[in-house]
């Protein structure tokens, strides 16, 4: 338990989030019910590594499984997250009381060695890491099950629609900066009033745009981009690691073909990784599995040979809770993009066990839609992606 402890108080260090620190610094000996009526399964799918990643430490793995897994025999959690309700239930408005700290948390603090070094003119990082150990990357990733924290909310003026965030980048990018390294209620003045909507050419020329400008002023600084559409789009830039630079080439109601026609928009810039997140607007205009495969491998190719550097990561299409795409096929989708990635040299993260319910289906209190990402929501994929 000595060792679990110091771990948590490390994760709690790391995460800068209040009600974070009220769980995680919080006595666990005295919850004794939960987790024998409610095991959790602690496990992580590994395969062998590429041969431009080694393969994680296991000894350090081990020992933090573990230390979990002996925590876990020793004490209960309590969890009072209301029953699954059905697709159209409304949404909740309280996050759960108590929940454990999640493998992937405790991972979070662990990071792969990467080309390229931080130079001055970056800002400093407002979460300071505090690795375990130096580790090399895990090669075929699985998101772990697991609960997620008290419900963060956003604090401040920010965009909420695609408007107001189209006119707070273009204003950054006149102002020569990125929005990711930016305050979330930067240039307020100029995007509050916003009222026309761009078109999908107008947010194609401002992702290249930024992309200009990033090759033009990256420097040896290490980049990473996000590709996809608005789940990406809306991605909180100020939960990310500021020791790099992040390129959000997103763009709301994108598909893969779209996707695979505005890639050369980034072809200067020489990211370290490439995360791919795209297909669910294809299933829901119609497109076949085998279209959405299809493209999604000619996308990948294609970052491959431009990009040959970069650590491409493939992410699975996310559950939702609409009727009309089924939790099955985009479940069998995903194993067909597992498939695929290995084949291509690439990886793939699944998500899906941390983000759906008993039922298959995306968790009530990770969206605000049945579709869209809910701050809880960005904030478990934001764990994974810091894991990484």
């Amino acid at each position: 338990m000595a060792d679990l402890a110091l771990l948590v108080a490390q994760l709690s260090a790391q995460q800068d989030l209040q009600a974070n620190r009220d769980v995680l610094t919080a006595e666990v000996a005295p919850a004794k019910t939960a987790i024998a009526a409610q095991p959790r399964p602690l496990a992580v799918a590994i395969a062998p590594a590429t041969p431009s990643y080694p393969s994680f430490s296991l000894p350090l793995l081990k020992q933090l499984y573990q230390t979990l897994a002996l925590a876990a025999s020793q004490t209960s959690w309590a969890d009072t997250r209301t029953t699954v309700a059905q697709v159209n239930a409304p949404f909740p408005t309280q996050p759960p009381e108590l929940t454990p700290p999640s493998l992937q948390q405790l991972l979070q603090g662990i990071s792969r060695d990467r080309p390229g070094q931080t130079l001055p003119e970056l800002s400093p990082p407002s979460r300071q890491p505090t690795p375990l150990q130096s580790a090399s990357q895990l090669s075929r990733l699985q998101a772990l099950r697991s609960p997620v924290e008290a419900l963060p909310r956003f604090v401040g003026p920010r965009p909420h629609s695609g408007n107001q965030l189209y006119q707070q980048r273009r204003a950054a990018l006149l102002q020569g900066q990125l929005y990711t390294r930016l305050s979330p209620d930067s240039f307020h003045s100029q995007w509050a009033n916003a009222s026309e909507q761009p078109v999908y050419s107008q947010w194609r020329q401002l992702l290249a745009q930024e992309a200009s400008a990033m090759a033009a002023g990256q420097g040896q600084n290490r980049l990473t981009v996000v590709v996809g559409d608005s789940l990406s789009l809306w991605l909180p830039p100020e939960w990310l690691p500021t020791d790099q630079f992040w390129l959000n080439q997103g763009i709301s109601g994108d598909t893969t073909a779209g996707i695979l026609q505005r890639l050369s928009a980034f072809d200067q810039t020489r990211p370290t990784t490439i995360h791919l997140m795209a297909g669910i607007n294809d299933l829901k205009n119609g497109a076949t599995n085998s279209e959405v495969l299809s493209n999604l491998q000619q996308i990948v190719q294609k970052l491959r040979q431009t990009h040959p550097q970069a650590h491409i990561i493939v992410h699975s299409i996310l559950p939702t809770r609409l009727a009309s795409l089924p939790s099955d096929r985009i479940a069998a989708l995903n194993q067909q993009i597992d498939t695929m990635t290995a084949q291509a040299g690439a990886d793939f993260l699944d998500l899906q066990p941390s983000f759906k319910d008993e039922q298959g289906i995306l968790r009530r209190e990770l969206t605000t839609d049945g579709l869209h990402l809910s701050p809880q929501g960005y904030r478990l994929w934001q764990v994974a992606l810091a894991a990484l």
